[in-house]
Order: C-alpha cells, then structure tokens, then sequence
C-alpha cells in the first residue's frame, strides 16, 4: 500500500500528468536507476523497485483512478469490488490469516501488526548540470565554476528532520501500528497512516525545513574539466546531488558537457578529421604541405599520385583519450583535388599534350 500522493512523487510527475508524462518520468527514472547500471548499489535496486511499482499503478487507468480516490491502491482490491458478496463485503483473495479456523478479531490483529521500524534514512537524487564548452577546452581542458541548484542538509535539525532536541514518539493517530483503517462502501482496508507515513512513530518536526531534513538551495562548485571532454562526456561529482532525506546520504552531481564545433577539425571519438584541398600538379608528382593540427601545423607528405578523397593519418594528432589518460587519437586529412578554370590556349595547349602522352580512360571498369 501507499500514502497518498507518493506515486506521484516517486515518479516525479504532478497529480494531473498525462499518461504520456507519466511514461517518460518512468523511463527517466529507469535509465538511472537500473541494477545494470548502478552495479551493487542497494539503495538504486531498492529505487528501481518503487519506481516500477509507482508506473505499474499509475500507468493503468482502473489502478490510478482506484489510489486517486482512495489514496492507496492493494493489489487485487479491483478484482476484490467485483465479486462482493450480497452482505457487501467478502474476504475471496486477501490472505488474512495463516490459520482457516481465525476468528475476525485474530484476522484484524493480523491487519493491525505493530510496527515500530523508524523512517528509514532515503539517498539523494542525483543531479546532472549541462555545461556549454569551446572546442579548444574540450581538447585542453579547464577549471570552471557552476551554480548548482540542490537541496541541501537542513542546519537547523543536521538533517534529521527533527526540532533540536525532541524525540521520536509513538503515533497518536496509529497508537504506533504505523496504519489506520479505511472505508469504501462495505469494504475496509488497512492503509498507511498519514500522520506518521507508516513508521508508527512522529516527532516534533524541525521548523527550519518542515520536517524533510534538507532545505533548496544554490551553491557555487569549481569543477575540473579533463582534456578531451566531448559532447555527452560528465564528470561525477560524489555527495553533491540532493541531500538524503532523514539524514540519508546525498546523491551526486554529474557534469556534462557540450563541446562547440569547430570550422575546420570535426571530432569522431578520439579522432579528428579535416579535409585540405590539393591542385593538380601537387597530387600529380607528390608534394610536401603543412596541414593544421590541435598542436599547430603538421608537415604531411602526398605521395605522386594521390587520388581526390584519399586519407592520410598523423597518429598521436588527435584528442586526448578519457578511457586511456596520456593516450591520444590521430588526426585523418583527407585530400580533395581541385581542378584549375582554364582561360589561355597556352594552358589548353599543354593540357592536351599531357592528354596524349598519358591516355587514361577513368571509366572504363564502371561496366564490368
């Protein structure tokens, strides 16, 4: 069972999104939450749990429109209205009991259990920060600082939630069973108690942040930037996502980057390609030429020959690599041959002697 309006906040969404919405805050939330993702990580498994739970409920019209007017939603209860006996009420589907011979009084005592487990400290959300890079530093790196929006630890009560010095109590509305009963019709649940969110204890809560341990706010964070950032690169920063509520662990911020592109190098992994042009007589009888690279121009040398859309590679001229610190891409410059506007009957004239010395026909394999 849940309290109402936590669905809601599980997945992040308000009480009137669309089924659309609430379908693209599950898939958010999923992404960075899965066991494959977050290996090991108990509190993200236990995350993930009630993050599927909230959008197998709220994902289903009957189910969502049943917690939207009660405020809790057990599994079965739909099939369990369909099938009440002529009394109102049947007890087909909900397990009360371990024994067939209980009376109602020992069924309800089962339904009232007492519980006394405290809240149970919850980590933060992490929290990614877009942040817009040149080319050059995502090459070179760089120290920049962010403004953050995040909650924090409450001062006031450290994060427990709690005002300084009070302490927990058992739940006067639950006398600390930590449910209440709720009423439909002729059929009667046992629910979360609002007052106290199923714990069966309260305490007087802390004025400064009403009881949720932490209070939002802005802080400024210098962030260092590795060379070879690239678009969709991030950089994890531990303990600075959202405050854990009840004096939980706080998540963690991730940066991510969005590289600018350049006019002249396009970067393809730790890669980068460029294309120079090329006259005639240089790819004709080979040529040396300077090329410009990350680290300044580069001497490149085209061998005679050289056909328009060949690729010659500078090894070691690329982007520094992210998975392999001190190791770095190449640089690939591609040759485009640019053929002269001929104006003079001199050049013509010469043209055509080369012509005939050296008769080629470039499309004679294009048939076979």
């Amino acid at each position: 069972m849940t309290s109402r309006d936590e669905l809601y906040v599980i997945l992040e969404v308000l009480r009137t999104a669309s089924v659309g919405e609430i379908k693209k805050a599950f898939r958010k939330l999923a992404r960075r939450y899965h066991p494959d993702i977050n290996p090991g990580d108990r509190l993200a498994e236990e995350r993930f749990k009630r993050i599927t739970e909230a959008y197998e409920i709220l994902s289903d019209p009957m189910k969502r429109k049943f917690y939207d007017v009660n405020g809790f939603y057990t599994e079965g209860v739909l099939e369990q209205q369909g099938r009440q006996s002529r009394w109102g009420f049947s007890f087909q589907g909900f397990d009360f009991s371990r024994s067939s011979q209980s009376h109602f009084g020992e069924i309800f005592s089962q339904i009232f259990e007492r519980q006394t487990r405290r809240r149970e400290p919850e980590r933060g959300l992490d929290l990614e920060h877009h942040v817009p890079i040149s080319f050059d530093d995502s090459i070179r790196g760089l120290k920049t600082k962010v403004s953050v929006h995040r909650k924090h630890a409450c001062g006031t009560c450290s994060g427990s939630g709690r005002a300084p010095g009070s302490r927990e109590s058992a739940c006067i509305t639950c006398q600390g069973l930590g449910k209440t009963t709720k009423s439909k019709g002729h059929l009667q649940f046992a629910v979360v108690c609002a007052e106290c969110g199923g714990t069966g204890w309260t305490a007087v809560a802390c004025q400064e942040c009403a009881g949720e341990g932490r209070l939002p706010g802005t802080e400024i964070l210098e962030v260092e930037l590795p060379p070879g950032m690239a678009t969709g690169s991030r950089v994890r920063i531990p303990g600075k996502g959202d405050a854990g509520r009840f004096g939980g662990p706080a998540g963690d911020l991730h940066v991510v980057t969005n590289a600018a592109a350049h006019p002249f190098f396009n970067r393809v992994g730790d890669n980068i390609h460029c294309s120079i042009p090329l006259t005639v007589s240089e790819a004709a009888l080979g040529t040396k030429v300077e090329v410009p690279t990350i680290d300044g121009p580069a001497t490149l040398r085209i061998p005679p020959g050289t056909q328009t859309g060949q690729a010659f590679r500078l090894r070691g001229k690329g982007a520094p690599s992210l998975l392999n610190p001190g190791m770095r891409g190449d640089q690939y410059v591609e040759v485009k041959i640019r053929v002269p506007r001929i104006a003079d009957e001199r050049s013509k004239e010469i043209l055509r002697e080369l012509s005939r010395l050296n008769p080629e026909n470039p499309r004679k394999d294009l048939w076979r």
